[in-house]
């Protein structure tokens, strides 16, 4: 191995391949538009977590100081940034150019039940393959919908109950389109909505109308991309960190790690007698913890990204960011890289109330909240009052 280090380094180490540093290449501020800026922070990250869409949008500005709602909306509404599901049936936001290979190295994975699935919902083939057929002519052309608009077209060619639609086959048939790649969620707007908490989620259209420049990328050259960008993006990782992400075995997981050591792009080092790798350049760098408080959102890659998360956040906390083990993630205060609280958001009439609530045996000081607070208000393009 390259090297030794503790848990303090790992911290400092993942805060800067998280981009919680304000480091990502090309989304610092005078490194482009707002746009081109947040979609160099899809493009460090390979892939965040993007089933709460209103946090997947503040996890890419968080990591583009400066940049707004409107920026992220707007590399959508290019076709810079797509929404869909690359890997474990979880929907991601991502560069529009990876979603192909993507799902090509990992779709398997989860196709292989989808099946069994499709007969726990009483769905034959010839009614999904109809539904495929009218999600296609509807979207041919340039055509975005909804997916409201798309079960309305379902309902409209008479597939499903006269009464009641296609009921529980909505989900199971977009995510499948999706994950087949036929279509994806891209364009959030027409013209003339504009950003905010009632923003729309990314309309369906045809990937192979949507996406300009797909990569081609298949075999070990995919699984070496995998271990390299996740590594480079969430490092240093353990390859039981880039299984569970990916949703791979771990013998696909170690090719991927071979791979991508052998070429240089990634590198091992020791961490408490345990071996995780990283981008070397980081390993080169300082592995200071940086000061800065910050309020992230919930399903944040500075948690999702670890099967291990206890160096970010104590285990006894873990039920006060994930109540009840019930898989939905709380927004959390960072300090010095770690989760110290929860944040919450109320509107008022004029302003929208922020409050920071600290863990138990923890302390928060507000006015180290202030700034990461308008930040947010800032982006999101309303005032904030803070309080706790």
């Amino acid at each position: 191995m390259s090297g030794k280090a503790g848990v303090d380094d790992l911290v400092g180490w993942r805060m800067r391949a998280l981009g919680l540093d304000g480091t990502v290449p090309g989304a610092a501020p005078g490194d482009g538009s707002g746009p081109e800026r947040v979609r160099a922070v899809a493009d460090h990250l390979l892939a965040l977590q993007g089933q709460d869409w209103h946090g997947s949008r503040w996890a890419l500005g968080v990591r583009a100081p400066g940049t707004t709602d409107d920026d992220v909306l707007a590399a959508f509404d290019s076709g810079s940034l797509v929404r869909s599901w690359p890997m474990r049936g979880t929907i991601h936001v991502l560069a529009a150019e990876d979603i192909g290979w993507m799902q090509a190295a990992m779709g398997h994975r989860v196709l292989s039940g989808a099946a069994k699935r499709r007969q726990q919902l009483g769905l034959d083939d010839d009614t999904l393959a109809r539904m495929t057929e009218v999600a296609i002519e509807r979207l041919t052309g340039g055509r975005s919908l909804s997916r409201d608009e798309l079960a309305a077209a379902w309902s409209e060619a008479g597939i499903g109950d006269p009464e009641k639609g296609v009921g529980p086959w909505r989900y199971h048939v977009i995510w499948w389109l999706c994950q087949n790649g036929v279509a994806v969620a891209g364009p959030v707007r027409d013209g003339t909505a504009g950003a905010g908490s009632g923003v729309p989620e990314p309309r369906l259209v045809l990937a192979e109308e949507w996406i300009a420049a797909p990569r081609r990328l298949d075999g070990d050259e995919a699984l070496a991309e995998l271990a390299h960008r996740f590594a480079r993006g969430r490092g240093p990782v353990q390859e039981r960190d880039l299984a569970w992400w990916t949703g791979l075995t771990l013998r696909e997981v170690r090719r991927g790690i071979a791979a991508a050591e052998a070429d240089g792009r990634i590198a091992p080092i020791e961490v408490e007698g345990a071996r995780y790798w990283a981008d070397p350049e980081l390993l080169a760098g300082p592995s200071a913890v940086p000061g800065a408080a910050l309020l992230l959102p919930g399903f944040d890659e500075h948690l999702l990204g670890y099967t291990d998360r206890s160096a970010m956040l104590a285990p006894e906390h873990f039920e006060l960011v994930v109540p009840g083990r019930n898989g939905m993630f709380r927004a959390t205060v960072v300090e010095r890289g770690r989760a110290v609280g929860v944040w919450l958001r109320t509107p008022r009439a004029r302003r929208v109330l922020v409050e920071a609530l600290p863990f138990p045996g923890e302390t928060l000081d507000l006015e180290r909240l202030r700034g990461p607070a308008e930040a947010w208000g800032a982006f999101r393009g309303v005032e904030i009052e803070l309080g706790a």
